[in-house]
């Protein structure tokens, strides 16, 4: 939703006049603000980045044995043949199949996260709700603290478990996929570093509002 926030009641108008004090909002408080509700266990692309994750360390793994094995072994032969006659490889696939398995399921556990969004002047911001249990809690590996509980206009319980802030001049790259509906948004030293799931009528706005505000990607075009 296309909003302007009046600083003085602290409230968002569809206009550039304040519906409720009547006063002019500049441009500059003019945002896009809008929510959407998502399961971790679906969300393709952190499941295959945990997973590549995983099958690389395995990889490593596999590698840093059969040099310790061809470096310090007296037998270099055996380290030939560790792959096809220890039964390590076999061992190794269970034990990644495993794993796989542990991290769909404590992404199963999870439950449905609903994700509120604000692209402002100053950057993206996101907002991660729940709807509150302990076994939900638990797979996410945080406490569950009554006290954080709230209750939303329709008297459901909800609580917040985590904020996101990237600041437009942080942003260090940008990936605008309009097929799956979704900005990536990257930092320095770090991989993805927060998505937007705009609503797809709008997608094309907050496209352009958002390389209007990130000049430095633009320079380096």
């Amino acid at each position: 939703m296309h909003v302007y926030y009046c600083k003085k009641c602290k409230q968002d108008s569809l206009s550039q006049v304040c519906d409720r004090c009547g006063a002019s909002i500049t441009a500059p408080n003019e945002r896009f603000k809008w929510r959407t509700i998502r399961t971790p266990l679906g969300d393709a692309p952190m499941l295959f980045g945990i997973l590549k994750a995983l099958t690389l360390t395995t990889v490593a793994l596999l590698l840093f044995l059969f040099l310790g094995e061809l470096i310090f072994s007296p037998n270099k032969q055996a380290a030939l043949t560790m792959f096809s006659t220890s039964g390590l490889v076999p061992g190794i696939m269970i034990f990644l199949f495993l794993c796989a398995a542990l991290i769909c399921l404590v992404l199963g556990l999870q439950g449905q996260e609903e994700l509120h969004y604000v692209v402002d002047a100053r950057g993206a911001h996101m907002q991660t709700w729940i709807v509150p249990s302990r076994i939900k809690c638990l797979s996410r590996a945080i406490p569950y603290d009554a006290c954080n509980i709230v209750s939303d206009a329709e008297g459901n319980q909800r609580m917040l478990i985590n904020e996101t802030h990237l600041m437009w001049n942080e942003v260090c790259r940008c990936e605008f996929r309009r097929h799956a509906c979704r900005i990536d948004l990257y930092r320095p030293a770090s991989f993805r570093f927060i998505s937007l799931y705009p609503e797809r009528e709008e997608q094309q706005d907050i496209e352009d509002y958002m390389k209007n505000k990130m000049k430095q990607l633009v320079k380096n075009r």
